[in-house]
C-alpha cells in the first residue's frame, strides 16, 4: 500500500486517512509530494489522477479521495471498530463526515491547516464564526451521547475526518466548551498525530497564504 499526502504542516486532507491508517496499523508506505513547488504537477501526474492529494494505491485499486479511503480502511479493517455498532450511531457519524467534507469553506479559507504555527489574536468574520458554531455544536452533540473521549465512544473514521479542525482550533486560539476542548486534547494527544506534527516540523517547505500572521 501506498498513501500519496501533500505537506504535513499544510494538507488537511492528507492528514485524514494517514492518521486513520496510522492508528489501525496498516503497513504502508507514504509518499509525500511537496505542493507549490517545482516538481509538484509532476509528481502529481505520477500519482495522482485528479491532480490532487492524497491517493491511495493499494495493487491495482486506486483511490483519489480523503473519505473514500477512510471508508475502505474501515471496511478492510473492519475488527478495528471505527464506525459505531449501533447503525444510527453509525448514520450520525456518516453524516457528520460528510458535512466535513462538502462545507465550512470559510473555516478552510480563513484558518487554513498550518501545524507549525500559532497565531494571536485571531478574530474570525461573521461567517467563519458561524461555520465554527455549527462545529462546536456537532461535537458537542456527539459527546453528549458518547461520553467521550471520542465523538462516538472509540477513535473512528468521524474522528480522523474532524481531526485536522482540532488542529486548525487550537493554531487559532479558538476557545470551544469543555467537553469539545477535551476532545481535541485527546486529538492531539494521539501518537498518530503527535508523529504527524513531529514530521511537520521537519519539513522546510512554507507555503505563504497558509502563514496567516498574529493580529
Amino acid at each position: 500500500m501506498k498513501l500519496v499526502i501533500g505537506n504535513y504542516t499544510y494538507s488537511s486532507w492528507s492528514m485524514r486517512p494517514w492518521l486513520l491508517m496510522r492508528h489501525v496499523g496498516v503497513d504502508f508506505e507514504t509518499v509525500r509530494i511537496p505542493l507549490f513547488a517545482d516538481d509538484t504537477e509532476a509528481m502529481l501526474e505520477k500519482w495522482c489522477p485528479a491532480k490532487q492529494v492524497p491517493v491511495l494505491h493499494d495493487g491495482p485499486l486506486v483511490l483519489w479521495d480523503s473519505l473514500a479511503i477512510c471508508e475502505y480502511i474501515a471496511d478492510k479493517w473492519s475488527d478495528a471498530g471505527l464506525w459505531s455498532e449501533a447503525a444510527a450511531d453509525r448514520a450520525r457519524a456518516r453524516a457528520m463526515c460528510a458535512e466535513m467534507h462538502a462545507g465550512f469553506r470559510h473555516v478552510r479559507r480563513k484558518m487554513p491547516m498550518n501545524c507549525r504555527r500559532t497565531v494571536s489574536g485571531f478574530t474570525p468574520d461573521l461567517d467563519t464564526r458561524i461555520e465554527i458554531n455549527r462545529l462546536v455544536q456537532l461535537f458537542e452533540d456527539a459527546l453528549q451521547t458518547s461520553g467521550g473521549p471520542w465523538l462516538f465512544g472509540s477513535f473512528g473514521v468521524v474522528d480522523a475526518m474532524f481531526a485536522p479542525i482540532a488542529s486548525r482550533l487550537t493554531t487559532y486560539g479558538v476557545r470551544v466548551p469543555d467537553d469539545s476542548t477535551r476532545w481535541i486534547q485527546s486529538v492531539l494527544a494521539h501518537p498518530a498525530v503527535i508523529e504527524w506534527y513531529q514530521l511537520s516540523r521537519d519539513e522546510s517547505e512554507v507555503i505563504e497564504p497558509a502563514e496567516i500572521a498574529d493580529a
